[in-house]
């Protein structure tokens, strides 16, 4: 039998488990009709416009139009390959073009400043 090396003077003892010790578990909180107090606020304004929403709508819309004009139909004849179906401009450069232009719009979108107007109604405190 090997011999095992000795244990430092100073080294606690091994325990069986690692962990330390957990409190006693605490009685759990009744659930509250306010759990989503948070995300209902009203005191924050948004982070974007109404203006930037429209941009970024406008975005999406030429990111959806570039899919359409992406995705193809069938061929008239299954026995029969048509090239110009598949590699026609509409699907090789008109689409991408538009899903780009789309991206780009939605960019722009997210970078313009919100409504100044829209920001200071929202800021100010409703009076009584």
């Amino acid at each position: 039998m090997a011999k095992q090396p000795q244990r430092r003077p100073n080294a606690p003892a091994p325990s069986a488990s690692r962990r330390p010790a957990s409190p006693a578990p605490s009685a759990r909180k009744p659930a509250s009709k306010d759990r989503f107090a948070w995300l209902f606020r009203k005191d924050e304004p948004f982070l974007f416009g109404r203006r930037n929403f429209i941009v970024m709508g406008a975005g999406l819309l030429l990111v959806v139009l570039g899919l359409i004009a992406m995705s193809g139909g069938h061929m008239p004849d299954p026995n029969t390959w048509d090239t110009n179906l598949i590699y026609s401009p509409r699907r090789i450069t008109l689409a991408p073009m538009l899903m780009v232009a789309g991206f780009i719009v939605v960019a722009i979108g997210i970078f313009l400043k919100p409504d100044n107007n829209a920001s200071a109604t929202s800021n100010t405190p409703p009076t009584a």
